[in-house]
């Protein structure tokens, strides 16, 4: 199945291993798998030695950027998921509160906060913005009125929506390079449930004004600046599940809209697992599985097809029948630093016991940890997905007494900074399945990472050499982000379609690179120029020390140079 998996893989994205050179033009080329049985990405590299590629963890910054401050933003729980986009010079985030929610007195409470769901606006939208990333605004929107006050950012529930519904959350949100009208400039897909059956019409502080209710799903909006938005069909998006943050997006490389959904499959094994371990209580009957559908209008969808899902390694070294760990959502969206690349940032939900003393608010018992980490996945078509080497933490749980020590909840983003990535989550200091029991101090905080810097083909101190597949490039300069110790070093050979050196371009023509940069251009006897090599298939072997190799890619000139 793997292999199956591996050529579909290389298929998908233009090229068969064995089928000709790689067409790379001028594009930025990444280390993101498949991955060989001997470590190397498959697609990109036909050898190496002395060569071990290495996923790098995104560094938590540590500040709490927004907090509940605002009153529509209630005190008990901080809403678990938010988008953030980056549009021209501003920052834009769209993240849910929870106004009424709270920690319930009584930790052995059984109802806890479920009659919530029976009123309206128990999980409301909201807006903030900054100039910088690091400095957030709410400003007053005036769409809504809470407590007889226009002066607030709450987005949805809004005078000019219809609709009545108990939550609004999980908000996901892109500038659509394919819209059809300026109205429509903006897209989001957010999910929305309706006031359960049986309950209330007293809202509180938010007047009703809406008659109608929508099934609960992942709804489509559009909007011309982000603030005003309008919905475009009054029927559900998603295939199947929608209890998580979907990613959307316009897929430039496939000429269509994407959504990765949640997909719920049945594990009768961990069922059985829990009967015998609990006396009958069969615990937990699902996994979380990622799921993908495609659109041409972003209205109509395809049936979605499982693409992440735990596999036998995530399951190795725990009893038979028990999954520990599945993927609470995929966090997914394509790299915009490199045309064949997709980042997925999964939740990582690891639950393996059960507190047979306590309940939640649902009435099953309390799993346990509940906890949740990030963890790297990546593709090059956006079907099949390649686990980071080494399968760590992407972005880590932090210490006793951060806020993000034991919940993380990334939205997916990779958001260029200068030479850096940010990655904007929710973090909180409980489990999952303890925030209604437990007080929290729960905050939108930022993880950082070197530009490109996912996985890097890392050199040993005694040295090592990777040879790339036959290439076809453009451009007349080749870049590389790269960082070598202070007496790391990395040169560049040029390698003919036989394999022999190119004339000028050897080892021994190279000039040595020392030091750390994202772009830092290769010389030959001190020429950087390569165009007269270009359209021409060739190798690249980088024969390196004490280095790392995040990426490289032939620019055209200064504005190819990003």
């Amino acid at each position: 199945m793997r292999t199956i998996a591996v050529v579909a893989a290389i298929i998908a994205s233009g090229t068969a291993l064995g089928q000709g050179p790689l067409q790379i033009g001028s594009d930025k080329q990444l280390f993101v798998g498949p991955w060989a049985e001997d470590g190397r990405d498959e697609y990109l590299v036909e050898s190496m030695t002395g060569i071990e590629m290495t996923m790098h963890e995104a560094q938590v910054t540590g500040e709490r950027l927004i907090v509940q401050d605002k009153p529509w933003e209630g005190s008990g729980i901080l809403d678990m998921r938010q988008c953030v986009i980056k549009d021209g010079d501003r920052f834009r985030m769209y993240y849910a509160a929870l106004p009424h929610h709270f920690v319930v007195d009584d930790p052995e409470s059984e109802r806890q906060y479920a009659s919530l769901w029976q009123k309206p606006y128990q999980r409301i939208l909201c807006y903030a913005e900054s100039k910088d990333g690091l400095e957030w605004e709410k400003p007053n929107l005036g769409l809504c009125e809470w407590n007889g006050s226009r002066d607030n950012n709450i987005l949805f529930p809004k005078d000019a929506f219809d609709y009545v519904f108990s939550e609004m959350e999980g908000a996901s949100v892109f500038i659509d390079p394919a819209a059809k009208t300026p109205d429509a400039k903006y897209k989001m897909f957010v999910k929305v449930t309706p006031v359960d059956k049986g309950g209330t019409k007293d809202a509180g502080p938010i007047p009703v004004k809406g008659a109608k209710s929508l099934h609960k799903g992942q709804y489509a909006f559009g909007s011309p600046d982000g603030i005003h938005w309008t919905l475009l069909k009054p029927a559900k998006m998603n295939p199947g599940a929608s209890d998580t943050q979907f990613s959307v997006f316009w897929d430039e490389r496939i000429g269509q809209y994407v959504q990765y959904t949640r997909v719920k499959v049945r594990n009768a094994a961990q069922a059985d697992y829990y009967r015998e371990l609990y006396d009958g209580y069969e615990g937990r009957t699902t996994d979380l599985h990622v799921g993908r559908a495609v659109s041409d209008d972003f209205l109509s969808w395809s049936e979605e097809t499982t693409v992440l899902a735990p596999d036998d390694l995530d399951r190795a070294g725990w009893p038979e029948g028990l999954t520990p760990m599945d993927f609470y959502g995929g966090n997914i969206t394509a790299y915009s630093e490199a045309p064949n690349v997709y980042i997925g940032l999964p939740n990582a939900y690891y639950h393996w016991e059960f507190d047979m003393t306590r309940k939640w608010w649902s009435g099953k018992h309390v799993q346990l940890p509940s906890t949740l980490d990030v963890q790297l996945v990546t593709s090059r078509d956006g079907i099949h997905w390649n686990r980071a080497p080494g399968r760590r933490p992407f972005i880590r749980l932090g210490p006793e007494g951060t806020f993000w020590s034991k919940t993380i909840w990334p939205d997916g983003n990779c958001i260029r900074v200068d030479d850096e990535l940010w990655m904007y989550f929710a973090g909180l200091d409980v489990s999952h399945k303890e925030q209604p029991m437990r007080p929290s101090h729960g905050a939108r905080g930022r993880a950082v990472l070197r530009l490109d810097g996912f996985i890097s083909a890392d050199a040993a101190y005694a040295g090592g050499e990777l040879v790339t597949r036959l290439l076809v490039f453009g451009g007349d300069t080749l870049l590389l982000n790269v960082d070598t110790s202070a007496g790391g070093t990395v040169r560049v050979e040029i390698l003919d379609e036989a394999g022999g050196e190119v004339e000028g371009f050897g080892e021994a023509d190279c000039d040595a690179t020392n030091g750390n940069s994202v772009r830092v251009p290769v010389t030959w006897n001190g020429r950087p120029d390569v165009g007269a090599l270009a359209g021409t298939a060739v190798k690249l072997r980088f024969v390196m020390r004490d280095a790392r190799l995040y990426s490289f890619q032939f620019a055209g000139g200064s504005e190819d140079n990003r």
